[in-house]
C-alpha cells in the first residue's frame, strides 16, 4: 500500500498539474554525516529530492534501489543521518500544481566525511573581536566585543543585529532549545528566539559573565567572575546558585551525560547534576582552563564512552569520563586554547589561528585554519563546524 501511495504521488494526484524541467545547477556538497543540496528554484515549482546508496539514483529507480524520496524540498536542503565514507547519489526533480514529476537533474555522487580537517575562511563579521557562537538548525548566532551580535543563515551573508545591552561586551552564547542566550560584561544577559530580535534580561549581578551551558531543553546555567553561577528555566528570570563552591572566575561550561561542568582560573573545575547544588573537583593543574566539552566517543559501531575534555593555557589538557575524576594529560599544544566542542570528534581552537582535532580527546592533530587571527569559540553545525575569533574572523568546516 505504501508503494502504491508513493507511485500515486509521483504520477500526480490531480488534473491540471504538469511536470517541470529539472534544476540545471544542482550542487551536492559533502558534510559530516550530511549532504547539502542547492539549486536555483522556481517559486512555482515543487521540488522533490531523491537519494540512495551508490551511484546513479534517478526518480525512476530510487524505489527499487531502496532509496528515499522527499517531497516539498526547499533549496538549500540538508540530508542528514548519512554514513561517513559511504557513497550516496542525489537528484532533484520538479512538478507544478500536483502534476507528475519531471526528469531528474543529473545524479550527483557524494561521500560524506567527518568534518574538521578542512576549513574555509568566510567573509568577516565586522572588524571586532568575536567571542561566542551557537547554532540552531541553519542559523548561526555570533556575539562579540562591544555587544556585537550577528546572524548567519545557511550560506547567506552575515547580518548585524541590534543588542539592547550594547555597548557592553558579550562573551558567550548558548542555544537553550527555547532561545539563544548571550552573556557578557557587568552581568549582561540578552535572549532571542530567532537570533534577530533580542531582549535584555535582569541577571541580578554586576559580575562579568563568561560562559553558558544548557541541557538543550530550556534549563540554562551561566557562569562568571568570582565564581558566579546563575540558572534559568525560561531564559528570562535568573536565580543565583545557593552557594558557589569557588570564588575563582569561571570561563567555560558544558553539559553532558546528565552533568554540568564549568572550568576556570587556576585549574578550577566545578560540577553539578542539577545546576543548583555544586561541588569543586580537585585537578592536577593550576593553569587557567578556558574551554570544556563533552562527547560520547565511539568505541565500536554500537558502543561509546562518555568523555569530558577541559583545555586551557599552554595547551593544558584534562580528561574525565564522569566529570568528577580528572586525568592530566600531556599538553596537546603550546598554544593557549580558548574553545572546544564535540561533533563526531573534538575540535579545539586557540591563539594564532590554531585548530586541533581529536577522535578520543587525548591525541590531537593540528589543522590548517587559513588565518593567523586568534580564534575564540567553535560550535557544531548541521554539517560540520563553525569557528570565530579576532578581527571578525568567521570560519566553517564541512
Amino acid at each position: 500500500m505504501a508503494s502504491l501511495a508513493i507511485t500515486a504521488l509521483l504520477n500526480g494526484c490531480s488534473g491540471g498539474g504538469s511536470s517541470s524541467d529539472a534544476p540545471p545547477d544542482l550542487k551536492a556538497i559533502a558534510g559530516d554525516s550530511t549532504v547539502t543540496l542547492a539549486w536555483t528554484a522556481d517559486p512555482d515549482v515543487e521540488y522533490w529530492v531523491f537519494y540512495g546508496l551508490g551511484s546513479g539514483i534517478t526518480p525512476a529507480n530510487w524505489l527499487e534501489r531502496g532509496g528515499t524520496a522527499i517531497p516539498g524540498a526547499k533549496s538549500p536542503f540538508i540530508v542528514g543521518g548519512l554514513l561517513n565514507g559511504v557513497t550516496y547519489s542525489f537528484t532533484v526533480n520538479g512538478r507544478k500544481n500536483g502534476g507528475p514529476g519531471g526528469p531528474g537533474a543529473p545524479s550527483q555522487d557524494v561521500i560524506p566525511r567527518i568534518a574538521g580537517g578542512s576549513w574555509t575562511v568566510g567573509t568577516p563579521l565586522g572588524t571586532g573581536r568575536l567571542t561566542g557562537v551557537s547554532v540552531a538548525a541553519t542559523t548561526h548566532a555570533v556575539v562579540g566585543a562591544g555587544g556585537a551580535i550577528y546572524t548567519v543563515v545557511g550560506d547567506a551573508a552575515g547580518a548585524a543585529q541590534t543588542n539592547p545591552a550594547a555597548p557592553a561586551d558579550l562573551n558567550a552564547i548558548v542555544n537553550s532549545g527555547l532561545s539563544f542566550v548571550a552573556v557578557g560584561a557587568a552581568g549582561r544577559i540578552v535572549s532571542s528566539t530567532d537570533a534577530i530580535t533580542w531582549t535584555a534580561r535582569t541577571s541580578g549581578t554586576t559580575a562579568d559573565l563568561y560562559a553558558a551551558a544548557s541541557t538543550g531543553s530550556s534549563l540554562v546555567a551561566v557562569f562568571g567572575a568570582g565564581g558566579t553561577i546563575l540558572t534559568s528555566n525560561d531564559s528570562a528570570t535568573w536565580t543565583a546558585a545557593a552557594t558557589s563552591p569557588t570564588t575563582k572566575t569561571l570561563y567555560a561550561a558544558t553539559f553532558g551525560n546528565g552533568r554540568y561542568v564549568a572550568v576556570g582560573a587556576d585549574g578550577t573545575v566545578v560540577t553539578s547534576a542539577d545546576a543548583f547544588t555544586w561541588q569543586s573537583v580537585t585537578v592536577n593543574t593550576t593553569r587557567h582552563l578556558r574551554a570544556v566539552a563533552f562527547g560520547a566517543v565511539p568505541l565500536t559501531l554500537t558502543t561509546s564512552t562518555n568523555t569530558f575534555v577541559a583545555l586551557g593555557d599552554a595547551g593544558t589538557l584534562l580528561t574525565s569520563n564522569d566529570g568528577l575524576t580528572w586525568t592530566l594529560q600531556p599538553a596537546m599544544s603550546a598554544n593557549n586554547i580558548a574553545g572546544v566542542t564535540y561533533g563526531g570528534q573534538f575540535v579545539a581552537v586557540g591563539n594564532a589561528g590554531s585548530i586541533f582535532t581529536s577522535a578520543d580527546g587525548i591525541t590531537w592533530k593540528a589543522q590548517s585554519s587559513g588565518t593567523t587571527n586568534d580564534l575564540t569559540a567553535v560550535a557544531r553545525t548541521a554539517s560540520g563546524f563553525v569557528a570565530v575569533g579576532a578581527a571578525g574572523t568567521y570560519l566553517t568546516a564541512r
